[in-house]
Formats: C-alpha cells, sequence, structure tokens
C-alpha cells in the first residue's frame, strides 16, 4: 500500500472518531493503536507506554501549565479590564477610539496570557458592551475583540509556540522573539482597518458621537465601575459600606497597570537576556501575577481555585496532546509517510509557493476543527520535513502556522473564539459571523504581508543573536 493510501486512512479513521464526539487527543492515541495493529508490529505497542512516561516526566512539559497558570491568574484578576480602562484615555478622542483601545488591550494582555481564548474572553467581558452602548454595531464590535483576541497565540509568551517548539526541537526562546514583530504588525493593521472604517462608514463606530469625544472622564469611570461590579459578583467580593465615594469612582491610571507592564519585560526580558530559562521565567510570571493579584486585593478562594483547576484541565489535556501527538508521529515516521511526501514533492517539480498554499489550506481546514495545539501537533510531524526541505526557516514556520491558526480561530461558522464571544455577550450568533467576515479578511492580508516579508518573522531574533554573539 502507498504511503499516500497510508495517510488518507489514517485522517480517516481520525477524523471519524473525532465526529463521534471524542477529544482530539483520544482520537491521536486510538489511530495510532490502530495503525500499529494494521501495518506494524503488535510488540511495538509497548512504545507508547514509554513515550507516555517520557513526555509526563519532562521537565520541558512544565513550561506551558506555569504560563498557563499565570493567564489564569491575571484572567481572573480581571487585570484586563484595568488596562482597557487606561488605554481609553489614551486614545478616546479618536474616532473608534474603544475600538482601537480594545486592540491594544489585547495586544498588552496576550503579552501576559499566551492563550487566545483567554484573552478574547477577558477582553470581551467589558468591552463589547461597552461599544454597544457608545452606538458601535454589535457584529463589528465582536470582530474587534475577535481578531485582537487571536493575538494571545502570537505574542510572546504563547503557548502555541512552546508546543511548537517541543515539536519541532526549535528554541523556544527565539520563537517568542520571532511573534513580537509579527504580532505587533498584526496589531497595527486591525488599527489601521478600524481608522478606516471609521472614516468611510462612521456608523460603524457610532455615527451619533462626535469625533473627538469618543469618551470622557465620567466614562471611563463609569467602565471601571462596571468592570469591578462584575469581578465582586464573579469573586464573591463584598464591597465594605464604608468605603468613599472618591475611592469608588477613581478609576485606574498609569500606576495600576505598572506592575503588569513590569511583569511583561521581567518574563521576557530574563528569557532574551539569557538570565532565565523559559521554565524560570514562566515560574517568575506565575510568582508575579499572583503577587500582582494579591497586592490589588482581588484574590479570593474562588479565584485561586478556579485559576488552579482551569490550569490542571488545560494543563493535563496538553500533556496527553503530546503524548499521543508523539505516539503518532511515531508510527508515521515508522511507516516511512513523511520520508516519502518530502521525497515525492521535491521532485515533482512542485514550487515552493505552491507548497506553501497547499499547507495553509490545510492548516485552515483542521484549524477550524481543533483548537491550535491540536492542529499543530497533528500536522507538524509529517509536515516539518518537506517545508525543511524546501528551504523554509523554521522560525517563519512557526510564525505561519501560528497565524493560520489565529484565522481559523475567527473562521465562521466553527471558529472557538466565536463561541468564546458568544458565551460573554448577547450578541446574535448570526451578528457574531457576519461581523468577523471583515477581520478574517483583515487577519488574511497580515498572512500575506508575513509570507511575501518572512523577514519580518527572522529580523529580530537573529538580530540579537547575532549581536549576542
Amino acid at each position: 500500500m502507498s504511503s499516500g493510501t497510508m495517510l488518507i486512512i489514517i485522517f480517516a479513521i481520525m477524523l471519524i472518531t473525532m465526529f463521534m464526539g471524542t477529544p482530539v487527543f483520544t482520537a491521536m492515541g486510538f489511530t495510532a493503536i490502530v495503525v500499529t495493529l494494521i501495518w506494524m508490529r503488535p510488540d511495538l505497542l509497548s512504545r507508547f507506554g514509554k513515550t507516555a512516561y517520557t513526555q509526563g516526566t519532562g521537565f520541558n512539559q512544565v513550561i506551558a501549565p506555569m504560563f498557563i497558570l499565570m493567564s489564569e491568574f491575571l484572567s481572573q484578576g480581571h487585570i484586563a479590564e484595568d488596562i482597557y480602562a487606561v488605554l481609553n484615555k489614551g486614545v478616546g478622542k479618536l474616532r473608534g477610539g474603544l475600538a482601537i483601545a480594545t486592540t491594544v488591550t489585547c495586544t498588552v494582555f496576550a503579552a501576559l496570557c499566551g492563550s487566545s481564548p483567554a484573552t478574547a474572553a477577558s477582553i470581551g467581558r467589558i468591552s463589547i458592551a461597552e461599544m454597544e452602548k457608545r452606538g458601535y454595531d454589535p457584529g463589528f464590535a465582536v470582530g474587534t475583540v475577535a481578531a485582537g483576541g487571536t493575538l494571545g497565540i502570537m505574542i510572546p509568551p504563547s503557548i502555541t509556540f512552546c508546543l511548537f517548539g517541543m515539536l519541532t526541537e526549535t528554541s523556544i526562546v527565539r520563537l517568542f522573539m520571532a511573534g513580537i514583530v509579527p504580532g505587533l504588525v498584526l496589531s497595527l493593521i486591525i488599527i489601521i482597518y478600524i481608522i478606516i472604517v471609521g472614516a468611510v462608514k462612521p456608523s460603524m463606530v457610532g455615527a451619533d458621537r462626535k469625533a473627538g469625544r469618543e469618551m470622557t472622564s465620567e466614562e471611563a469611570r463609569e467602565i471601571v465601575a462596571t468592570a469591578k461590579a462584575m469581578a465582586n459578583a464573579e469573586s464573591g467580593v463584598v464591597e465594605q459600606p464604608g468605603e468613599s465615594l472618591a475611592v469608588k469612582t477613581k478609576g485606574p491610571n498609569f500606576l495600576t497597570i505598572l506592575p503588569a507592564l513590569i511583569l511583561i519585560v521581567v518574563v521576557l526580558g530574563s528569557m532574551y537576556t539569557g538570565l532565565a530559562t523559559p521554565i524560570e521565567a514562566a515560574g517568575y510570571g506565575v510568582l508575579g501575577s499572583l503577587l500582582i493579584v494579591l497586592i490589588g486585593r482581588r484574590m479570593t478562594k474562588k479565584i485561586f481555585s478556579t485559576a488552579m483547576l482551569n490550569t490542571a484541565r488545560t494543563g493535563t489535556m496538553m500533556v496527553f496532546l503530546m503524548i499521543c501527538g508523539n505516539c503518532m508521529s511515531y508510527c508515521i515516521s515508522y511507516l516511512g509517510i513523511a520520508d516519502t511526501i518530502a521525497t515525492t514533492l521535491t521532485q515533482s517539480g512542485l514550487s515552493k509557493a505552491a507548497l506553501i498554499i497547499l499547507v495553509y489550506v490545510l492548516w485552515f481546514v483542521l484549524g477550524c476543527l481543533m483548537d491550535p495545539a491540536s492542529m499543530l501537533i497533528l500536522t507538524v510531524p509529517f509536515l516539518w520535513q518537506t517545508l525543511m526541505s524546501f528551504g523554509c526557516d523554521p522560525l517563519w514556520v512557526g510564525v505561519v502556522s501560528v497565524l493560520a491558526a489565529q484565522i481559523a480561530m475567527i473562521t465562521p461558522p466553527v471558529g472557538m473564539n466565536l463561541f468564546v464571544l458568544k458565551a460573554n455577550s448577547d450578541v446574535p450568533m448570526g451578528k457574531i459571523i457576519k461581523g468577523c467576515w471583515p477581520f478574517v479578511g483583515v487577519m488574511f492580508f497580515g498572512l500575506l504581508i508575513l509570507t511575501l516579508f518572512p523577514v519580518l518573522s527572522t529580523w529580530l531574533p537573529n538580530l540579537i543573536y547575532n549581536t549576542a554573539g
């Protein structure tokens, strides 16, 4: 049987298992067992046990859960609301200022979070309602948060980059560096689009409000008060009756969000300067985020237990994904499928551009069906060798694969962030889908730029390492 036929059968088994309602890692593990029994020796099943032990006890497996815990503390502690309110004061006078502030907040929070759904949920929880209140089109408001939320897996510290680095043995620190410029470029593209929409179709950003008066200080305080009320309701915090009115109405300022900004510098700076490994930097992030929430007097028993429980759930899922993904990789390698694909495509005369387009299509389709981590674990093992044989830069591959996952996460009708935002807003799903389509186009434009100019992904890590060398 040819390698192509085996690959089709492997994907068919896995997709059928997924559509039966099983988790992605279960589908991958079951498929690996079936493949071993059909085309390999049954005694090789014992290797899966060794793989599980190696992956489950590997020290690098600590990185992703620790960054997840860091994001959980900050998300549950409602740090995003403070960042949002402060940034509103800076850009509120621009037409579309709330949408711009939302995008910038997503950019900043992405550097603290590393998760796209968590970023979208944290920012969308308050920004969508405020944009609607000020006359924004509901679909446009949701689309802004959906697109900005995807930056959570591009701007470091990205959990997805951690997985990509472990899968391909690429430096996680270099991957983090490679994601900075593309993340900022994508954020800028989204902001430019918002400004264009505000100029061409003012009704989308509240036409009844004059340019130059997007938000007053009283309105900014109202946002903060609403955010605090939501935080108190979720966390079970009871406001003291003797608290003065001045404290209640005084909104957060730059000093309020300064600790979060310092945490970004500490976590990323310690890795980039070589003062800490990614594991140590993740530890600094957990400790720093815990201190920020404690000092801000926002930590409650409910917040702590929720953060720990969510981390345990997500972290466990990712460990099982790595275990089952490695079992699938072993089967593909044993059967020579990856080698055959690389050799066939190299000798077929297929151009590099055509190969990249085919890979993008595969990522888009699978990204609409599963989360980014599952998509990468499933596809990278048999695509990696082919992409390298065509001369693709490893860092660039990491960046565009993450961006492809970003686009898939907001692509209707099954993008993950669409359901996250539906759960955090009252906007009908029809309007959410309609509002996200233009931002899908914006993200495609960003992918085109990164494809035509790979140097945007490789310039910063090469500069830092060449300078250090």
